[in-house]
């Protein structure tokens, strides 16, 4: 798949610098999938899951749960947008309702 925008992942791992080899994990993985839907990527990935409104987005636990990734996938495109980069605390306040 190819991934909108590297630079983002990169200024995240900068950000939350225990996550850069989570992330770079991440990256390389989905840089390689080429799932057609959400079933397919969970070969893959098997934590990822849908969220949002409408559930739109799709969303991976990185470096063991520590963070979330909110990506939105466009499989028939293969490609993948960048979101948010979340805490599991603030993941959980904004689509959890902070439960």
């Amino acid at each position: 798949m190819r991934i909108i925008a590297k630079k983002t992942l990169v200024d995240y791992g900068t950000i939350y610098a225990d996550s850069r080899a989570s992330v770079l994990d991440w990256y390389l993985l989905m840089k390689r999938c080429s799932a057609a839907n959400l079933a397919e990527l969970r070969q893959t990935f098997p934590t990822a899951d849908l969220v949002g409104q409408g559930n739109k987005q799709t969303c991976f636990n990185i470096k063991g749960n520590h963070y979330r990734l909110i990506v939105q996938i466009i499989y028939k495109a293969q490609i993948v947008y960048i979101n948010e980069f979340l805490t599991h605390a603030d993941y959980t306040k904004k689509y959890c309702g902070g439960r």
